[in-house]
């Protein structure tokens, strides 16, 4: 199909040119559970019940009577499964306070809380959760947390000696205990605890991460140096936070050319990163003096360890348990930058676009993430509904940063969303005015230009930057796809452009859209039965998609199934589609496909 909806992957392949595990089980019953629970989960201790914040939002909640445990229950358990931490967090406070020996509504108020950033809040039933489940993992977790930021790394390894052991806790007790006898410092049991981690399968890469910050935490500068250079030689799989914290530790140690040469290679790679450009001006300066260590005491370590964590968990339960240990991570170290802007892509993940606003403001003026930051909040403005103001801070950065292309081509990106495809093309074109050359990694540049070029009806000059991208990326399916069907439904190059959209398919089989181009190359061709083939799979994969439908009533019309033509036409009108696709189907419906093709 015509990649019209294509915004995804574009927006995913322009953020990273611009600088951008275990589920969690639900604490959330059915309300068919809820009055049993309420009146029977109870806690054998309880405390006092943190007092609810100002409401930040209006949940409608479902109907029931709110001035009780039961319907702030229900209120909560609606606010919660709509991300709305802040609105579940106060009514599971309401509701806890009425009902303070419920554990479910402890736990819900200790998960709501935690998620909505309010730690200190969230802390305060921690230790009543631990206590009455031992295997309770955020709980556990958020206990160890309070005990560092206490300072009282006793208590963290008390924690660990009382167990559990097996599952998740086998993977947090080593990082909890090693930066825990850092804390105390004792170097060998620190280093001890951590090699525990290292037999672990999902943490493996985590230790390998921690181990050479951890050595330079305790001082042992030869060992961590030749931990460092182990992890270097892994060449592109190494994570660009431990190249900084390399950089870092060489520059403190009068190495400035090595950790040059180091930031210099990594940078081939990673051209845009953010981390690694501030490195490399961070150098420029060679101050050994004022360099901080990545990780420069156990507390510190303690809230990398949860990044690397999060990381490690990834979206698998959309972001949850990923955004409980990035909250923690922040409580220990407020500056880590790195944490914050990834709780900011779960929101924008999430379209929280206020919240996500809030976490990239939160970012430090002077950090490698600042530039990153104005974008994103530029972009979250956009999606919120405010244009003119996304517009407006995009032109701002644009002046103030007289070479930097970025805070135009997300302007142009706006535009190209938008739909307005001359607007697109000018902030296109006074972007790459701005990049001292053209490279490998300007593909998608070429190829946005060349998508609002296309739909500005000025292929001749769409079509050169949709050449040179793919002389860039040969193998870029976004590419293959978008030339080859425009060739396609212009008959223009058929052959040439088929053979492009397999290739696409053959990169990404499972992508409706590349399969649906596939299908209507054949159909231009006149091989009506392999048409309908890919067509087919093409509605399968993508079934809620206008034109692939519409292209699936023209195949089955051209090998005599009129019935069916006729009945995805009249599916493909319930699809909402553009003007012209309804005009078109609409008169096929009528008279027929051969006397609406022939015009």
């Amino acid at each position: 199909m015509h990649p019209a909806n294509i915004q995804a992957p574009f927006r995913a392949a322009h953020a990273a040119l611009i600088g951008k595990g275990g589920g969690l089980a639900r604490v959330l019953v059915t309300a068919a559970l809820a009055p049993l629970l309420l009146a029977g989960c109870t806690m054998r201790t309880s405390a006092p019940v943190p007092a609810p914040a100002a409401e930040p939002h209006v949940v409608h909640a479902p109907t029931a009577t709110l001035d009780s445990p039961y319907g702030h229950f229900l209120a909560a358990r609606h606010a919660r499964l709509s991300f709305d931490h802040a609105s579940a967090a106060n009514f599971y406070l309401r509701a806890l306070n009425e009902e303070p020996r419920s554990g479910m509504l402890t736990q819900g108020a200790f998960l709501s809380l935690l998620a909505d950033g309010r730690v200190p809040q969230a802390l305060e039933l921690a230790g009543i959760l631990r206590d009455g489940n031992p295997g309770d993992h955020v709980a556990r977790i958020a206990v160890a947390t309070g005990a560092m930021l206490r300072r009282d790394y006793d208590a963290a390894l008390q924690l660990v000696a009382e167990g559990p052991t097996s599952g998740i806790h086998s993977a947090f007790n080593p990082l909890i205990a090693a930066w825990a006898y850092a804390g105390k410092g004792e170097a060998d049991r620190a280093l001890e605890a951590l090699g525990k981690l290292d037999r672990n399968p999902l943490f493996g890469g985590v230790h390998d991460h921690l181990k050479p910050l951890l050595l330079e935490a305790l001082g042992r500068d030869s060992a961590a140096d030749a931990e460092y250079r182990a992890a270097m030689a892994k060449g592109e799989r190494v994570g660009i936070r431990q190249v900084d914290a390399y950089s870092r530790f060489l520059q403190r140690r009068g190495r400035v050319d090595e950790a040059r040469a180091l930031v210099a290679q990594h940078q081939k790679q990673n051209p845009e990163n953010s981390t690694l450009q501030m490195a490399a001006l961070r150098l420029k300066q060679a101050n050994a003096s004022g360099v901080a260590p990545l990780v420069g005491n156990a507390n510190e370590g303690f809230a990398e360890s949860l990044l690397a964590a999060a990381t490690a968990f990834g979206r698998n339960d959309g972001g949850e348990l990923t955004e409980l240990h990035l909250q923690l991570a922040l409580a220990l170290r407020p500056d880590l930058d790195d944490a914050r802007v990834s709780l900011a892509d779960i929101y924008e993940s999430r379209k929280q676009w206020e919240r996500a606003i809030k976490a990239y403001g939160e970012v430090r003026p002077d950090g490698a993430f600042a530039d990153t930051a104005k974008l994103r909040i530029a972009w979250c403005v956009n999606e919120s509904g405010d244009h003119d103001e996304a517009v407006r801070l995009l032109r701002r950065m644009a002046r103030e940063r007289k070479d930097d292309a970025r805070p135009l081509l997300t302007l142009a990106d706006l535009y190209r969303q938008m739909e307005k495809w001359t607007d697109a093309v000018r902030e296109y074109n006074a972007a790459i005015e701005r990049l001292p050359a053209l490279e490998n990694r300007h593909w998608i540049v070429l190829f946005g230009r060349g998508i609002a070029l296309e739909r500005s009806k000025q292929w001749d000059k769409a079509e050169v930057d949709m050449l040179k991208a793919l002389e860039f990326q040969p193998d870029q399916p976004m590419v293959l796809n978008y030339l080859g069907y425009t060739w396609v439904d212009m008959n223009r190059n058929v052959d040439r452009a088929t053979d492009m959209i397999k290739r696409a398919v053959a990169l990404r089989p499972n992508d409706g859209a590349i399969v649906d181009s596939l299908g209507w190359a054949y159909y231009r061709l006149g091989r009506y039965e392999e048409a309908v083939t890919q067509l087919e799979r093409a509605v399968e994969l993508k079934g809620g998609d206008a034109v692939i439908t519409d292209h699936l009533g023209d195949a089955y019309w051209k090998v005599g199934r009129r019935a069916e033509a006729q009945f995805q036409w009249r599916r493909a009108l319930g699809l909402k589609p553009e003007a012209e696709l309804e005009q078109k189907v609409r008169q096929k419906l009528e008279v027929g496909l051969d006397p609406v093709a022939q015009k």
